[in-house]
């Protein structure tokens, strides 16, 4: 049997989800505004961003919320941690420190962003940053409330006006319950450009025909039944799921090809 591919192997896979959300990403990086971007595992959301930071290469710092120790979610503090170590990566910037000082953390996120300034100055006198939070769904209300105001023009905490991108699986609450409260307040949604609710749905057979291909299934008979299988009710198309799969048959087939029937006898479709 051969060896699962390596990350070089597995190229990224531009489906109807990755354009959508690459446009969203990019048009919110430009305008320097607020979106959210929600949906359900396996459907590439990390993927898209990753390639979109590619692509861009400076001025986007992806941060990946942890889960925090209560239902509340990352607090504030737990926050700008993550940020502050972000934007040491990102910056080639030496911070060994990660202060428990809500005002500390707040003032060598400041002068991270003004370094960053003062760099990339333009004619203008513009500077354009954005923030992207994967796993969304792990922030708390009071650290988006903050964050909130980094995107301000006129009352902003950072050295210049910062966009903000949270994308986050289905659980991350996007509607207010009877008592109004809700992960994202109400002058969050008022301010925000896009608002983007993705489903398996989204993903039609022409997209993971494409991704099969990229993992090495290629043989039509092979994709039809991959197809069929996960178009029967109750089987949710998550590429990363797909992805194992693929990777399954693979090391069936050995050196050969994966056909339509090794796929139809083990899946039973």
């Amino acid at each position: 049997m051969r060896p699962s591919a390596p990350d070089e192997a597995r190229p990224f896979v531009e489906t109807s989800i990755a354009r959508l959300m690459r446009s969203r990403l990019g048009l919110t990086h430009e305008e320097c505004g607020i979106s959210v971007i929600s949906g359900p595992w396996g459907v590439g959301k990390t993927w898209a961003i990753d390639a979109f930071v590619k692509e861009i290469e400076f001025g986007v710092a992806v941060v990946k919320v942890e889960p925090a120790s209560t239902k509340k979610g990352a607090t504030c503090i737990m926050v700008m941690q993550m940020v502050l170590e972000s934007l040491s990566t990102l910056l080639n910037y030496r911070e060994v420190n990660h202060p428990n000082s809500h005002w500390i953390l707040r003032r060598s996120i400041y002068n991270m962003l003004n370094h960053y300034r003062s760099v990339t100055w333009d004619r203008d006198d513009t500077a354009q940053f954005t923030f992207i939070f994967d796993e969304a769904q792990y922030l708390s209300r009071e650290a988006i409330e903050m964050l909130r105001f980094w995107n301000d023009s006129d009352r902003t905490t950072t050295p210049f006006p910062v966009g903000l991108i949270f994308v986050g699986n289905n659980e991350f609450a996007l509607q207010e319950d009877a008592s109004g409260e809700s992960v994202l307040s109400g002058a969050v949604r008022s301010r925000l450009l896009f608002q983007e609710f993705l489903q398996y749905a989204n993903l039609g057979d022409s997209d993971l025909s494409l991704f099969l291909q990229s993992r090495g299934i290629t043989d039509p008979g092979a994709i039809a039944e991959f197809l069929r299988y996960f178009s029967s009710p109750g089987r949710p198309r998550d590429l990363r799921y797909a992805e194992r799969q693929a990777s399954f048959f693979r090391r069936r087939a050995g050196d050969g090809p994966v056909t339509g029937e090794m796929v139809r006898n083990i899946l039973n479709v």
